[in-house]
């Protein structure tokens, strides 16, 4: 059982860290993109109308997609005044508490209900309104892929929590 959980962990976390890697790259277009317009806007009085929308979809997928990255790599806000005077192992018992009683439906319904959302958006081939009009259903389906990124990191961080709690050696 132990090496089961370690290698589903192993693989999780590498897939996440794998993800958070690659999507922190498309900072580099955001950046670029950003500068770009700010110089045909302000240097040539000649803005464009594709720039905004485009912009807000890589923000949106670069925010979305680096979450179970940065659960990963404990970036999300904990508030762990209370805690941090227990023991490692109540620690890892509240954590998974907490696991399984607010995080894990919740991700479940992100799923659930980021899958209607998205599905609707591809059976309605829904673009925005603006002229450029950019198709939406691409960075929709961002939010079902993030929610489900998140549960698996969660279920990770959960065999986390076990070894603590098991006093399983990690290798």
């Amino acid at each position: 059982m132990r090496d089961v959980l370690l290698k589903v962990r192993r693989a999780v976390d590498g897939l996440n860290d794998w993800i958070g890697r690659n999507i922190a790259w498309l900072i580099v277009p955001l950046v670029l993109l950003t500068v770009m317009e700010v110089i045909m806007r302000r240097g040539f009085s000649s803005p464009t109308i594709w720039s905004f929308e485009v912009l807000k979809q890589i923000y949106a997928v670069h925010f979305m997609l680096v979450a179970g990255y940065g659960l990963l790599h404990g970036a999300h806000v904990s508030v762990d005044v209370f805690t941090q005077m227990l023991s490692a192992k109540k620690q890892a018992v509240l954590s998974l508490i907490s696991y399984l009683i607010f995080y894990f439906p919740f991700c479940i319904v992100g799923v659930w209900q980021g899958y209607i959302y998205a599905a609707t958006s591809w059976k309605m081939k829904e673009h925005t309104w603006s002229v450029f009009s950019p198709a939406l259903y691409p960075v929709k389906t961002v939010i079902v892929v993030t929610f489900a990124l998140l549960l698996i990191q969660g279920i990770s961080q959960v065999i986390k929590e076990i070894f603590i709690i098991k006093e399983w050696d990690d290798v």
